[in-house]
């Protein structure tokens, strides 16, 4: 992946990644987060999908040793829609509902999300959030648009400070919806699945990618005990 990309996600860029259930997304991200913390970066992985501890097991299921770069203090997990953060008691009450409004707490889930992100001091950092999906459909009409300013801000920030992120976005959600989070983002990948077939298809569409210019095009992807491993078709 990073060779095709010409060495990776360029600097002070965000990505959105679309795909369907069972396309990759997922372990495309903790593969995103674990490059970066393989070549000494800092990670802030946001899950809207997960509990801490259901995203520490599906880290490993990826080669990810979570907590021990937790416990380097490079790792910092939240998810913030059961206000969980690492390093951070959970308020048991709380976790018990497991998920909050998103549309009555949006600046609560931005506030979270800067309390985990100042736990991060290296100049080189990965922001992943996985996903968008669970703060849209979790939000009216009404919310939306406040929705849209906290991940206009967070892609402001990513720029200005220059690090990079990755966000990811299912099909469930609206076209407009996903015409505005393109507009607002510096990259597109979309990754095809055909699931139903003997051996399934699986093809990644790099629509669009700010600062390089020779990754635009399609690539057969696979699963490997690495990771996502991508060619040119």
């Amino acid at each position: 992946m990073d060779q095709i990309i010409e060495g990776g996600f360029p600097k002070k860029t965000n990505i959105l990644l679309y795909g369907q259930k069972g396309s990759g997304k997922a372990s495309m991200c903790i593969q995103f987060a674990k490059t970066g913390l393989v070549e000494g970066e800092q990670v802030l992985y946001i899950s809207t999908q997960l509990p801490l501890h259901d995203m520490r097991a599906k880290m490993g299921q990826n080669g990810l040793d979570a907590r021990k770069y937790e416990a380097q203090g490079d790792l910092v997990l939240v998810n913030p829609l059961t206000m969980e953060i690492s390093g951070v008691e959970v308020d048991e009450k709380m976790h018990a509902t497991r998920f909050i409004e998103v549309e009555h707490n949006i600046s609560t889930i931005g506030s979270l999300i800067n309390q985990a992100k100042r736990k991060l001091i290296k100049k080189e950092i990965r922001i992943v959030l996985d996903s968008l999906t669970g703060l849209i459909l979790n939000t009216s009409d009404d919310g939306i648009k406040e929705l849209n300013n906290l991940i206009e801000t967070m892609t402001r920030r990513v720029r200005l400070q220059k690090h990079v992120a990755l966000f990811t976005l299912g099909p469930s959600i609206d076209p407009r919806t996903i015409e505005r989070l393109k507009f607002m983002m510096d990259g597109f990948l979309e990754l095809k699945a055909n699931l139903d077939a003997d051996i399934p298809e699986r093809k990644m569409i790099i629509h669009y990618l700010l600062y390089t210019g020779k990754a635009m095009g399609r690539y057969n992807y696979i699963f490997t005990s690495d990771g996502i491993e991508i060619n040119r078709y």
